[in-house]
């Protein structure tokens, strides 16, 4: 009876397993896949059939690259972190003096980037911005870190070039990555005084400048972006500083 109910039990504990994974490879991609289907219809009247053929992929740098490279002009450094999730990042970055910031998981502090900022007293060398992909809020994380930094301060954000409609969309309906609507940054810092701005064209997209003034405003183009889709993004790209990496290692060095 004993050996009957050892076997029954495990032929439970097998089908419950197939159970979860047929649910996990199979079910859960394909109801994302149908919502995904359904959201493009809904928003169908924002779709643009152009399209950049970006391959991230072939490029072999990343945003990790770009981020220590930025801490290596330091001999301390002081960094911080918007927008941490599994800590692919924050956990590659290669100081001891790093604070990380997300609402739901990784980095140090479980807060809002505003909840941070609000009650923050330390000035940073270097921060790189990744928290939620959406204009209004990328404005306010950039505004607020300058308030943390210095003349000769670096700040880095991440997700600038959307590479079609759908990975732009605010709200999301990618069932792959999700880049928002950050780029709309990228118009107001290439004509913001005192820093020196460039968008390096690898992993979707970071943008990085340096702070050489004090107390810099950054310009304020959110009447005439608000609204817009990537239609706009794709028609004004060219006026963007976009570099390719060995051109910005060479800036950043």
């Amino acid at each position: 009876m004993l050996k009957l109910a050892r076997g029954t039990t495990e032929i439970r504990s097998s089908q419950a397993t197939f159970l979860v994974k047929t649910i996990k490879y199979f079910v859960l991609p394909f109801c994302a896949f149908v919502q995904g289907k359904i959201l493009k219809v809904r928003w169908r009247h924002h779709a643009d059939r152009r399209a950049f053929n970006w391959d991230w992929k072939s490029c072999n740098f990343n945003r990790v690259a770009a981020v220590n490279l930025l801490l290596s002009k330091f001999d301390d450094p002081i960094y911080l972190e918007i927008g941490c999730a599994d800590n692919a990042l924050f956990d590659s970055v290669s100081c001891t003096k790093k604070v990380g910031v997300d609402p739901a998981s990784g980095g140090t502090m479980k807060m809002t980037s505003d909840e941070f900022f609000f009650q923050n007293e330390t000035e940073f060398d270097v921060i790189f911005i990744d928290g939620l992909h959406t204009y209004e809020q990328v404005r306010r994380d950039v505004i607020n870190a300058l308030k943390f930094s210095h003349v000769n301060s670096w700040i880095a954000l991440h997700d600038m070039l959307p590479r079609n409609w759908v990975e732009h969309h605010v709200p999301c309906i990618s069932h792959g990555a999700w880049t928002g609507d950050v780029w709309k940054v990228a118009f107001e810092l290439s004509k913001t005084e005192g820093i020196d701005f460039k968008i390096l064209k690898i992993d979707r997209g970071v943008g990085i400048f340096k702070v050489i003034k004090k107390d810099v405003v950054m310009a304020d183009f959110t009447k005439e972006l608000r609204g817009q889709e990537f239609s706009y993004f794709y028609e004004n790209l060219n006026s963007l500083p976009v570099t390719e990496w060995n051109t910005a290692r060479q800036w950043l060095s």
